[in-house]
């Protein structure tokens, strides 16, 4: 039924999309980014083609399934600024961290979950189609940091865990939200977030599609008294969003090496989605930098002209 459909609304022959579907392993860019805490991060970025099923799968099927309102990454009406902000006013911050959270859901679970959650839903789903999913969603039996289906199936394979943190830290008074793979629980007073390891650890228990593993050396815990960092969003002792000094100096470098005419062509666009991350989180910056830029200048960077305008200066 899946594959049927999608060759009809894409118009690609079914004996393509399966084709696509058993090689769909080698149809992948590797290359590695640095991590902001140092060392390398391993990306496996599908073909265009491939993304382009990938993303109809997401809408067409995962988009169904239930996420619970904790979810807050890769997903409509939330962010990394709506994240911040359910912590904002609270006064102490632990950080968890998922170790290597895409990767540790594998093949099966994942087809075991659509099975599961389909069947729930009324959607029929062949075994053939099962199988689709499957090859075109993971890589070498795995998800993958890349695919853009891995965030939308994550978030709904992780809805049980959620919702038992979040039923658990509600009703102690605490804000709890996960942003990906990182978890951010939130007190108003001292003391009240020790043994939250405990807590996680038992709350992912007796999920049969979770494989999940603390990176305990990722565990942070903030307080008021310093700048808490959520998901990169600075929140200052005043209980302000602030993207923090490095970053706004980072914005104005970009900006003026723009300017200038000496900025490499491949930041440009690192450029626009940094100053549009930084003005969602303090849209006060924008006004600061048109006094200094130039309001048409500033307001190029927000224009859908950007791309063919890149080289205007």
């Amino acid at each position: 039924m899946l594959i049927e459909l999608l060759s009809k609304t894409a118009k690609i022959p079914e004996a393509k999309l399966l084709s696509l579907s058993s090689t769909a392993s080698r149809r992948y860019k590797i290359y590695t980014i640095p991590k902001r805490t140092g060392g390398e991060r391993t990306i496996e970025h599908p073909s265009r083609e491939l993304k382009a099923i990938q993303r109809w799968i997401v809408r067409a099927l995962i988009n169904r399934y239930p996420l619970h309102e904790s979810a807050t990454a890769y997903r409509k009406g939330t962010g990394i600024r709506e994240n911040a902000e359910r912590h904002r006013k609270t006064k102490f911050t632990n950080r968890y961290d998922f170790a290597n959270f895409f990767p540790s859901f594998s093949q099966a679970r994942v087809v075991k979950f659509v099975t599961e959650q389909s069947k729930a839903l009324g959607i029929e789903l062949s075994e053939r189609d099962l199988e689709f999913v499957g090859n075109i969603v993971c890589r070498n039996g795995r998800l993958t940091i890349g695919a853009p289906s891995s965030p939308a199936i994550t978030n709904a394979m992780m809805f049980e865990f959620d919702r038992r943190m979040h039923e658990e830290c509600h009703a102690q008074g605490l804000v709890y939200t996960r942003y990906a793979d990182d978890l951010f629980v939130s007190s108003f007073d001292p003391g009240r977030l020790d043994g939250m390891e405990k807590v996680i650890v038992k709350n992912k228990r007796g999920i049969p599609h979770l494989r999940l593993r603390l990176n305990h050396r990722k565990t942070a815990y903030l307080s008021k008294k310093y700048r808490r960092v959520i998901a990169g969003v600075v929140i200052t002792p005043q209980h302000t969003l602030s993207i923090g000094r490095e970053r706004k100096r980072e914005v104005k470098a970009l900006i003026h090496r723009w300017v200038k005419g000496d900025i490499d062509p491949s930041n440009f666009h690192y450029l626009r989605g940094l100053f549009s991350f930084a003005i969602d989180i303090e849209p006060e910056f924008e006004a600061r930098l048109e006094a200094k830029y130039g309001k048409a200048r500033i307001g190029l960077l927000r224009s859908a002209e950007f791309d063919s305008l890149i080289g205007l200066r």
